[in-house]
């Protein structure tokens, strides 16, 4: 088969699962991974009922790679964000902010991503935290570590300081109501989490 014919195949099997992920996540968003219907999904991507099969084998296939998705992009979107910032305290300040907007222009996959963390499922919440571990370096290497080379930030262990304020990230994000408002404030949340990371005097 021709390279061309390959490369067009190969954009079509693309955007045929980026179309099926996309409807999959209203679907579990809305009904719950129980509740979730693979044809439905299949519909509402605009294909055949069967189609979805030669993406994803099962539905419990297709949630592990929909909860990849999900992570990859929070994480690419929050790193992008904090990276567009020089000191350490305003990248702290910049991350927490891009959660929050994060989850606001994202609810349905905001949700999955709550809801597959604190579920009894111990495969999903498995994915869920390997999905998160990028995001987890990215407080470390380009947040933590620099505050405290330069003396910013207190010297604490930064893995475990790390899944402090990754812990207390998702945490705010599970109080955006349904109409994507937090309850509290990503700045009030930053300057808080700075009182006991800033190094005194």
């Amino acid at each position: 088969m021709p390279r061309h014919k390959d490369a067009e195949r190969n954009k079509v099997m693309s955007e045929t699962r980026r179309s099926l992920l996309d409807a999959a996540t209203t679907e579990f968003a809305q009904e719950g991974y129980s509740g979730a219907n693979i044809n439905r999904i299949s519909k509402a991507a605009g294909f055949a009922k069967g189609t979805i099969y030669n993406y994803f084998p099962s539905k419990r296939a297709l949630m592990l790679a929909l909860i990849d998705a999900i992570a990859a992009s929070h994480h690419q979107f929050v790193a992008e964000q904090v990276r567009q910032e020089e000191e350490p305290v305003r990248r702290l300040q910049r991350f927490f902010r891009a959660g929050s907007e994060w989850i606001i222009h994202n609810l349905s996959q905001g949700k999955i991503m709550l809801t597959m963390l604190n579920g009894p499922d111990m495969e999903f919440k498995q994915r869920m935290g390997q999905g998160y571990q990028p995001m987890h370096q990215l407080i470390i290497d380009d947040i933590l570590a620099p505050g405290m080379e330069q003396g910013v930030f207190q010297p604490e262990d930064p893995a475990k300081t790390a899944g402090l304020l990754m812990t207390l990230y998702l945490g705010v994000g599970s109080t955006v109501d349904g109409e994507g408002k937090p309850r509290l404030a990503p700045e009030w949340i930053a300057e808080f989490v700075l009182v006991g990371l800033r190094k005194t005097a």
